[in-house]
């Protein structure tokens, strides 16, 4: 007895460990189906999830079952990347698809007994094509490599697309004219389920191309084993019944014969209301113009509006896709050559490209965004914009698309910085106000001190000398906290006109001490040089100017002042050059220096050059910068040049 119950209970003990083995080794096969291409392969929700669904799919898991292994499907959108995924070894079988194509792959093509069935699909506009003889001088869209037979010919001009949806829309909105259909099943159910409208079948079928499953030849035993279970799958009936589920089944039988007399008096009774049919069908067809041409109405209200929305509108996927764009976007960017797909990545700067994916993500798992960046206008230059985005349903029920609403904030941008700098400009004004009291108390000490020795008697000459300098810089010095000030509540200035060499000569009195006049290197013209404007004010313009070349150069380096006339009849300007050989200024701060409290000097304030600026802006003139790193800096002024009469 127990060595009957012993060998028993070891068995029980072992079985859950030999099955969990078995179930652990069953082998799985990667299947490649087409994402988007009903009733063989589509993309559905079912209980809350996505999956593949469709004839081909149920006929791999019938097989799958009979061969004891298990079957993962891989939807993909475009049928030149399935192909190219089978020859990488991403999928292990192609579900359907010609014996061309399985002998370009070097795979096993196995025979299912059904054939995609070529077919026109033409625009309602356009009758008069009912074979391909008349795809002369017509837009024509093919499907990418789809398993089209050989008596098919297309011409060069032909647009290839990858989805067969979006082939049957271009033709609905008249975008083209014709759709060669590699499969008539495919369009028709395309047709159907999104209830595509403006769209007919012409003509007869243009030609078969056979299908069947493709099979790789890494596993020599995985065709033969699909190839049997085919095989018990016909015996079983279970092919007809999958066929009949999916294409559906023809309605004639022997019982219609059998009951032919009552068939024919039905046939009577349906004549006589059919003709009673025929005149409801007319009013009816009246009211179904009627209620078309309603709907068209409002459907191009909302493509108006779209496209006279003062905003850029974009309709993206994912991978930011730009499926569509309003008129708005195309007029306002730049977008690539027409024909090939557009990304939104390519409208953007090359700083901003790689946020775009971020801010997509965010947008389809949030369900919306906002996010400011740059892109690229017509004439290639950078644009501020805001973009804010929202998830929408695309064409098909399962895919979400995301409609980006863009708009132009450079000058708002623009406006707020105008805002700041008017604010600093006002704390400019409050601090030069309160410097301007609290500094020229001890200045006019300072004057009416060195008036006095100046008129005691017994002073040499260089005591003098020092006394005027004295004076004149108290004097100036007065004249920059008025500067300050007028910076940010500007003044009316006293005009005049003015000879430019004399001025030079005058502002170089100021500098003070003889050491300092001698640094300055002068070349001017011989003929007298004519501008307009207040005298205390340029040489206050001048005088910023050498100091700040004093500053960057050594006690015994020279500066040069060079003035000249330029520009033509009409246009004459008298332009005014301070170069000297410092240490010079980077590139990227040629433009920054003129902007309030920028200073590339230890211990600056950023203000000299903010109120040189201003004072040659209200002179109607520019200046510019042009410096090299180590090699100096030259400072243009440039004035309207005036004209003297001479008396």
């Amino acid at each position: 007895m127990r060595r009957i119950v012993f060998p028993i209970l070891l068995f029980l003990a072992l079985f859950p460990i030999f099955f969990q083995g078995q179930a652990f080794a069953r082998s799985v096969y990667h299947v490649g189906t087409r994402a988007i291409s009903p009733p063989f392969s589509f993309l559905a929700v079912k209980d809350g999830k996505q999956g593949v669904r469709g004839y081909s799919v149920d006929e791999m898991v019938m097989l799958g079952k009979l061969m004891g292994v298990d079957m993962e499907f891989r939807a993909i959108h475009d049928l030149g990347k399935r192909r190219e995924m089978f020859m990488k070894g991403t999928v292990d079988i192609l579900a359907h698809d010609s014996e061309e194509t399985a002998r370009a792959l070097n795979a096993v093509w196995i025979p299912v007994g059904i054939s995609l069935r070529h077919h026109l699909y033409v625009n309602q506009n356009c009758r008069s094509v009912t074979c391909l003889r008349d795809l002369e001088n017509k837009k024509v869209v093919a499907i990418s490599s789809a398993p089209y037979s050989s008596e098919i010919k297309l011409n060069d001009d032909v647009i290839w697309l990858s989805s067969p949806l979006e082939a049957l829309t271009m033709v609905s909105q008249g975008v083209m004219d014709v759709f060669v259909a590699p499969s008539e099943r495919v369009a028709d159910d395309l047709i159907d389920r999104y209830q595509i409208p403006n769209i007919l079948k012409k003509g007869v079928v243009l030609g078969e191309s056979p299908l069947g499953i493709i099979v790789s030849r890494r596993d020599p035993d995985l065709a033969p084993k699909i190839r049997d279970a085919y095989h018990r799958l016909q015996e079983a009936g279970l092919a007809d019944q999958l066929r009949d589920k999916w294409f559906g089944k023809p309605t004639i039988t022997d019982g219609v014969r059998r009951y032919a007399k009552y068939v024919a008096i039905v046939s009577a009774a349906a004549g006589i209301i059919f003709i009673a049919i025929v005149v409801w069908n007319v009013a009816l067809k009246r009211r179904v113009d009627r209620v078309t041409q309603d709907l068209r109405r409002t459907e191009q209200r909302y493509r108006d509006l779209i496209e006279s929305s003062p905003d850029m509108i974009f309709l993206v996927n994912e991978e930011g896709h730009v499926l569509h764009a309003n008129e708005r976007a195309r007029h306002s960017l730049r977008f690539p050559e027409p024909g090939g797909e557009v990304y939104l990545q390519q409208l953007t700067t090359r700083e901003y490209a790689d946020e775009i994916g971020a801010f997509l993500k965010k947008v389809f798992n949030d369900g919306c965004d906002k996010h400011e960046l740059e892109m690229v206008g017509t004439a290639g230059q950078p644009m501020e914009v805001e973009v804010a985005g929202r998830i929408i349903q695309g064409p098909v029920r399962t895919q979400l698309l995301a409609c980006l609403f863009a708009r132009n904030v450079t000058e708002r941008n623009r406006m707020e910085e105008e805002l700041i700098q008017s604010e600093r400009l006002g704390i400019i004004g409050k601090m030069a106000a309160s410097l301007a009291h609290e500094i020229n108390n001890p200045l006019g000490v300072i004057q009416a001190n060195a008036e006095d020795l100046m008129f005691e008697e017994g002073l040499a000459s260089d005591v003098k000398d020092g006394l005027l300098a004295v004076q004149r810089n108290a004097i100036r010095a007065g004249e920059i906290t008025k500067g300050l000030l007028e910076a940010a509540t500007p003044k009316p200035m006293s005009m005049g006109t003015l000879e430019v060499s004399d001025l030079i000569r005058d502002a170089l009195t100021l500098l003070g001490s003889r050491r300092k006049r001698d640094r300055v290197e002068l070349d001017l013209p011989d003929e007298p040089l004519f501008i307009r404007g207040d005298e205390r004010a340029l040489q206050q313009v001048l005088m910023n100017l050498i100091f700040n070349s004093m500053a960057v150069t050594g006690e015994d380096e020279p500066i040069l002042i060079r003035a000249a006339k330029a520009g033509v009849d009409g246009n004459e300007t008298v332009r005014i050059v301070v170069v000297d050989q410092g240490t010079g200024i980077e590139r990227p701060n040629l433009t920054q220096v003129f902007e309030p409290f920028f200073s590339s000097r230890k211990g600056g304030f950023g203000l000299g050059l903010f109120i040189t600026r201003r004072m040659v802006e209200r002179h109607d003139g520019i200046i510019f910068a042009e410096s090299e790193p180590g090699k100096g800096t030259s400072m243009f002024l440039e004035f309207p040049s005036a004209h003297v009469k001479e008396t």
